[in-house]
């Protein structure tokens, strides 16, 4: 051919040397010359064209696929890689177990204190007391099946058939977050992971916290059956107010057990965990009755209930308490919780050798059941009375007075206490029955001189006593005084025992403190009476003032001093006070109880002529403590007024044959109470109702004592020729003669002594000595002076 062939795609009017005329032409991409597009002019020109076309697009896709299919090859690898050492980690790192033991849970349980029925003979409930959880543990065998069936089918329908995690329901909550697919927001954690979050407390809101539930849900499901899963989940689920557990909620919310549920009950109860304050029924009654019909509807879809029932329930009326009284809980204890409350902390510190803080943490959590001493009737007749502001008086410097009281039978049981006046404020703040110390007045002298005196047998029941002062040194300032003054200012004449005691005299018993010795009667005090504020020290209370008045370095406590004259009332047995027989843990077990047992103060027989010389102060004619007479009509009452200096300390102790009392009234800085009776009616108020449908009863009589005719004259046992001066009770092993009359000694003469009519006023004794007795059955001359130092700083001050 002549003629050269030429391209298609090249224009035929191109210069050739425009090709590398200009850089500006010259594509820096590339080494090859552009090509202008040229129509095609035939057919084969144009398929050419679509073919070259179609073979460069194959090109370009394939490359984006395989582009495309290696980066997700790569995800998948790295994606794999980070799931395995995540899951590695998981099974490596993350804790999987529940470090509680089902069977025996360590959590916060209500302390439950009970009382004795006097009825029926059995303990029953008197207060509960817990700490941030109120919660007491009912057996799974004690809940009624209906609210087993309640709870599983709203909380957790699948439960009896998963292993601890229902992942149907973990991912139609996690889609239910995105599509709504369900009417109410599902959540996805199972009963079991429930009871992980209980148990745990682990409630962070995240990840990992999720991945912790699930492994610590199966590590139970794989480890405890299903009914003790379900069985702690029951007492651990939270109702609101600080309820824990459906044994509280079943008493808060319908004061019932969980036991005697109905249906319906047992629904509006399922209804309250998913948001315990949004569906409680107390306060949001519409919303738990809703959720309970949702809560009926879904039991009778899983055909735990029948059409009937579900009717049933939905047409009862559900009737909601919601009073704290219910669960025994109170706002604020009453005197004598607040001393059970020491007494058993008391008890832990002493026998598990732990700190006083880590004890009061297991008081209030757990669990105990505190079999206590107090009567329920007795404690609110206390309260209605010491609560009572009429009794409230303001001392001229504007001070409230304030007072103490206790009261226990026989066996060493405190039955109430009050330790306050006016409207009590606040849980274990000061109680004065057990932590105020005030010195006891006359009190004191039947503890510190009568009674150890009659126990040595320096005196008898009518022994006489000059009513003189003793004659000492007064060694702080230096010279000779005569002391102790009387509280009616004068000196009398021979005085017998029984009347010395009933006028409150303050020079007998100084004499007896000084012929027994400091040391005898200190002893008897803190050895035989166990009070353990006296300490053996010359300045302090080996003195004629602390022992034989009352005046006390530290003071007494109305406990301790209850607890003393209680010997008087017992033949001679000191019980020591006990707020509670037993304590038992969650399980029943004992872990403290009561073994003190009965020591013996003083002689049967001294206990018994103490009683009697007693009965003077309250039915003797010139009795201090006579106008309690009219509170206590269908018994006897043997007593003790207390009186100190400037009248700062009002007392009155005092015991009938079932009861012994003690009560205090003053001011916490001492001042003058303007009413000096006030103790004594404040005691005969409370033990007036105490006493109101008791029969009567007497006292233990006692074999050892016997009931003779004394002496006018000498104040011994009558001879056939005395001039009688009445009748008194005596030992049968120690019966001191008359000596001043000749004649044989006479028999008993009576069954009993009637008080108030012996016939041996000071004016009738017409004998200028005296006299003591001793065991050789002759007359013993009291020493009237004494060397010896004295404390005269407070004296009895009786009216």
């Amino acid at each position: 051919m002549s003629d050269e062939y030429k391209s298609p795609f090249i224009d035929e009017n191109q210069d050739n040397n425009d090709l590398n005329s200009d850089t500006d032409n010259l594509d820096l991409n590339s080494f090859v010359k552009k090509e202008k597009y040229k129509e095609p002019k035939n057919i084969f020109e144009k398929i050419l064209f679509k073919v070259k076309k179609f073979l460069k697009k194959k090109r370009s896709k394939k490359s984006v696929w395989q582009t495309i299919l290696t980066t997700a090859l790569v995800f998948m690898i790295v994606f794999s890689i980070v799931l395995a050492s995540f899951v590695i980690y998981i099974f490596a790192f993350v804790d999987d177990e529940v470090q509680e033991n089902l069977h025996d849970l360590q959590l916060n349980f209500t302390t439950t204190i009970y009382c004795l029925d006097s009825e029926t003979g059995e303990y029953v409930e008197y207060q509960r007391l817990h700490g941030s959880e109120n919660r007491i543990w009912v057996s799974f065998d004690k809940m009624p099946k209906h609210l087993k069936d309640a709870f599983v089918s709203i909380e957790d329908e699948r439960f009896y058939d998963h292993n601890g995690v229902d992942w149907k329901r973990t991912l139609g909550a996690f889609v239910n977050l995105f599509v709504d697919i369900y009417s109410s927001n599902q959540g996805g954690s199972t009963i079991t992971q429930q009871l992980v979050k209980n148990l745990t407390g682990d409630n962070d809101q995240n990840v990992m916290r999720k991945i912790r539930e699930i492994m610590r849900a199966r590590y139970l499901e794989n480890n405890y059956h299903k009914d003790v899963i379900l069985e702690c989940y029951l007492n651990t689920a939270s109702f609101a107010n600080g309820i824990c557990g459906v044994e509280v909620a079943s008493n808060y919310y319908f004061d019932k057990s969980v036991e005697d549920l109905t249906l319906a009950e047992s629904c509006a109860l399922a209804s309250i965990v998913k948001y315990p304050e949004k569906y409680r029924p107390d306060k949001n009654p519409d919303d738990n009755a809703y959720r309970r019909e949702l809560v009926l509807g879904k039991m009778l879809e899983l055909k735990k209930i029948t059409q009937e029932e579900h009717d049933a329930a939905l047409a009862e009326e559900v009737t909601i308490v919601a009073d704290t009284s219910k669960i025994m809980e109170k706002e604020v204890n009453n005197y004598f919780v607040d001393a059970l409350i020491d007494e058993v902390v008391d008890g832990l510190v002493e026998k598990y050798n732990i700190d006083r803080a880590h004890a009061e943490v297991n008081f209030y959590n757990g669990g105990y059941k505190i079999y206590s001493t107090v009567d329920p009737d007795i404690q609110e007749i206390i309260d209605k009375t010491f609560y009572d502001e009429k009794w409230v008086l303001t001392s001229k410097d504007g001070q409230k007075a304030q007072a103490a009281f206790t009261i226990m039978d026989y066996n060493g049981n405190v039955v109430g206490m009050a330790g306050g006046l006016g409207t009590k404020t606040a849980n274990r703040g000061l109680n004065r029955a057990t932590k105020s110390l005030r010195p006891p007045g006359s009190t004191m002298k039947p503890m510190g001189a009568y009674a150890p005196a009659l126990e040595n047998n320096i005196i008898t029941y009518s022994s006489l006593y000059e009513d003189q002062p003793l004659e000492l040194y007064d060694w702080e300032n230096k010279k000779d005084i005569k002391w102790p003054p009387n509280w009616y200012k004068y000196y009398g004449g021979n005085t017998p025992i029984f009347r010395a005691i009933e006028r409150s005299i303050n020079t007998i018993p100084a004499k007896l403190v000084e012929q027994l010795g400091f040391d005898k009667s200190y002893d008897f005090v803190v050895n035989n009476l166990h009070i353990s504020t006296f300490e053996r020290d010359p300045s302090k209370d080996l003195t004629y003032s602390n022992l034989a008045l009352g005046g006390s370095y530290k003071g007494i406590t109305s406990l301790e001093q209850c607890a003393a004259y209680a010997s008087f009332g017992n033949l001679g047995y000191y019980y020591e006070p006990k707020f509670y027989v037993r304590v038992e843990d969650q399980h029943n077990e004992i872990i403290l109880e009561d073994e003190s047992k009965p020591s013996i103060a003083m002689s049967e027989d001294t206990a018994y002529i103490m009683n009697k010389l007693l009965l003077h102060p309250v039915y003797g004619s010139e009795g201090t403590g006579i106008k309690v007479q009219p509170y206590v009509t269908n018994t006897q009452v043997y007593a003790k007024t207390g009186t100190t200096d400037s009248q700062n300390d009002l007392w009155f102790v005092g015991g009938t044959p079932y009861y012994v009392a003690s009560c205090w009234y003053g001011y916490d800085s001492p001042e003058w109470v303007s009413d000096n009776k006030i103790a004594l009616r404040m005691w005969g108020t409370v033990m007036q109702q105490v006493h109101k449908n008791l029969p009567k009863k007497e006292f233990p009589s006692c074999s050892y004592v016997t009931i003779r005719h004394y002496c006018a004259e000498t104040g011994l046992i009558a001879n056939s020729t005395c001039p009688v001066g009445g009748t008194g009770y005596y030992k049968q092993s120690y019966l001191p003669a008359c000596t001043k009359h000749a004649g044989g000694m006479t028999a008993g003469v009576a069954s009993k002594v009637d008080i108030g009519r012996e016939s041996s006023s000071s004016s009738e004794i017409s004998s200028g000595v005296s006299s003591a007795t001793s065991s050789n059955n002759t007359v013993v001359v009291a020493p009237v002076t004494s060397a010896a130092p004295v404390t005269t700083s407070t004296t009895s001050k009786e009216q």
